[in-house]
């Protein structure tokens, strides 16, 4: 990959908000000691206004996927549908979905999803044949959803080649932080965790173990 990175982070109606700040903030955090490598921005499928989850942040994109600079990360927030909707966890558009397997054409191309961010994930196919997980609550139903993805339970997140899926909420920081230690080193990884006050050896919430997912 390039030495400067286009770090794109997605976000969408009922876009979780600490799926979206958790991994954006390491790679900010990150460029305070490699020079700015990543130029950081926002993504939607359409320009104006867009509400987070539950309509608290109303946030406008930096871009939309007609005019952003080619990504070399991308990062997937899970989204949290409104109550009454047929789904609980949005799975994205059919312009997202067109997207993002566009966008996974390109050479090189790390793509993230955080939290049930799965769910538009697996939508695009990418993830048929891989090891994947998402949020303990969502595992199960993924799991019977997509068979054709080995999802893995009791973990903060799942690195299988270029594609990173990210446990619960919190755990979109762990996989940002496995990013910088790949791409800027474990030392860089280990000075941005601290300065979050962020402890990723932290042992698992005891809700997160699961019984075996029904074959």
């Amino acid at each position: 990959m390039a030495s400067k990175m286009n770090v794109a982070v997605l976000f969408y109606p009922g876009v979780e908000m600490i799926d979206m700040n958790g991994p954006l903030d390491v790679f900010v955090k990150a460029n305070r000691y490699n020079n700015d490598r990543y130029k950081i921005y926002t993504l939607a499928e359409k320009s104006g206004e867009t509400d987070s989850e539950r309509a608290v942040v109303r946030m406008i994109p930096d871009y939309t996927f007609d005019d952003c600079p080619p990504p070399d990360i991308i990062v997937i927030p899970g989204q949290i549908m409104p109550a009454g909707s047929a789904n609980q966890f949005g799975s994205g558009s059919d312009g997202l979905i067109a997207w993002l397997q566009q966008q996974a054409t390109r050479d090189g191309v790390v793509i993230m999803s955080v939290c049930v961010g799965a769910y538009i994930f697996a939508k695009t196919g990418l993830l048929s044949g891989r090891d994947a997980t998402t949020h303990w609550l969502a595992l199960e139903a993924m799991q019977k959803q997509y068979p054709d993805i080995t999802f893995i339970k009791n973990v903060r997140f799942v690195a299988d080649r270029n594609y990173i899926t990210t446990g619960g909420v919190t755990s979109g920081i762990d996989g940002a932080l496995y990013l910088i230690s790949v791409l800027d080193g474990p030392e860089l990884a280990k000075t941005v965790a601290d300065i979050m006050v962020y402890n990723r050896e932290a042992p698992l919430p005891p809700g997160t173990i699961l019984p075996p997912v029904a074959s």
